[in-house]
């Protein structure tokens, strides 16, 4: 999990650090030709860190364009609730939801923001 500043996002919501929003790879997004349209888009994601038993919802509101597969970049509120120690990247999260087919997903934490935990 990485966490970035969102602004204008690829379903088409204007969102800040403040809210708890979170951006999908590209591949998980799948983005049809106008990925306004995505189903996924304004749809609910479950992340936890179950090392510290914590579990916080976001709303898929981006494309995370260098994610790698199953991670995802969240706003900052969501950043710091969930790894309050963390620094960049925090490996180890796991996240659920029904856009992703009801799945547990657990990121690598591979994305192109931030620093290493």
């Amino acid at each position: 999990m990485t966490h970035y500043t969102p602004g204008l996002g690829s379903c088409g919501y204007t969102n800040g650090p403040q809210d708890a929003v979170v951006a999908l790879s590209v591949s998980m997004m799948a983005n049809p030709p106008n990925p306004n349209n995505n189903p996924k888009c304004g749809t609910y994601i479950d992340i936890f860190n179950e090392a510290k038993g914590i579990h916080q919802r976001a709303m898929i509101v981006d494309t995370c364009w260098g994610c790698a597969e199953q991670d995802i970049d969240v706003s900052d509120s969501v950043f710091y609730a969930v790894a309050p120690d963390g620094d960049g990247r925090v490996h180890g999260i796991e996240w659920s939801g029904d856009a992703v087919g009801g799945m547990v997903v657990q990121g690598v934490g591979e994305g192109e923001s931030g620093s290493e935990l």
